[in-house]
């Protein structure tokens, strides 16, 4: 057969399935767009990214065991000084310190030689000038003052104006003065009773004969004379000072 003789019968079958696949299409039912009868398309590029949304609420401490702490931050700068708190209440006294055994050491040798110095310019003192008796050391200060003048020279060198409590020591004040000076007692505070310079009343006494006698109202204080002897005489009178130191 020649091809001019079988083209009729070419057409009739292509047109034939044509139509055949025509009639299917029509048959379909309606549903979905007619997009989707076709091929799917190209994915596009995907979106931008939004933006970030609102930070949420702190939520609830996990139900699981706590981690180990971390090492601590970098040491802040110091903050500006307080005001000073208020002092505490005072403390027991402690135990007594022990002193520890310095025997031998350079210190304790030079206390040593300076106590011992000190022992020899005392006996020097008392040699020539003082008399010590017992625990007391008597030493003129020298020239002639009223007795609120020798008050406050012997305050001045730590001592205090003459007192005899006995007869060694009235004797030992006859020795350091020679007489005619102020001794530590007085009756300003009331007439006719004397105290010493502590306000106690003297027990020791060695007046002269015809002694205390106040003449003319005005003598207060108390001098030992040369013999030894006492008599009271007016506090602005001038004689020697003598000074009684602890020793």
């Amino acid at each position: 057969m020649s091809l001019s003789s079988s083209l009729p019968l070419l057409l009739l079958s292509v047109v034939a399935v044509s139509c055949s696949e025509t009639q299917k299409c029509e048959n379909v039912p309606q549903t979905c767009p007619v997009m989707a009868c076709g091929a799917p398309g190209i994915n596009g590029f995907p979106g931008k990214d939004g933006h970030d949304g609102a930070k949420g609420e702190k939520g609830e401490p996990g139900q699981g065991l706590r981690g180990l702490q971390g090492p601590p931050g970098k040491l802040g700068p110091p903050g500006i000084q307080g005001l000073a708190g208020l002092a505490g209440s005072k403390g027991q006294k402690g135990d007594p310190g022990t002193c520890p055994d310095c025997s031998g050491s350079p210190v304790t040798s030079q206390i040593q030689a300076l106590q011992a110095e000190l022992e020899l310019i005392k006996k020097w003192l008392f040699f020539s000038l003082g008399k010590k008796i017992g625990k007391k050391f008597f030493l003129s200060y020298g020239g002639s003052m009223p007795f609120d003048r020798v008050k406050a020279v012997c305050t001045q060198f730590g001592a205090s104006v003459a007192t005899p409590k006995n007869e060694a020591e009235n004797n030992a004040i006859m020795h350091a003065t020679g007489g005619d000076a102020f001794l530590g007692i007085t009756d300003e505070k009331t007439e006719g009773q004397f105290l010493d310079m502590k306000g106690n009343k003297q027990t020791y006494l060695n007046w002269e004969d015809g002694e205390p006698n106040n003449v003319g109202s005005g003598e207060d204080c108390v001098m030992i004379k040369t013999s030894g002897k006492w008599n009271d005489i007016s506090c602005s009178t001038s004689i020697l000072a003598v000074c009684e130191f602890p020793v």
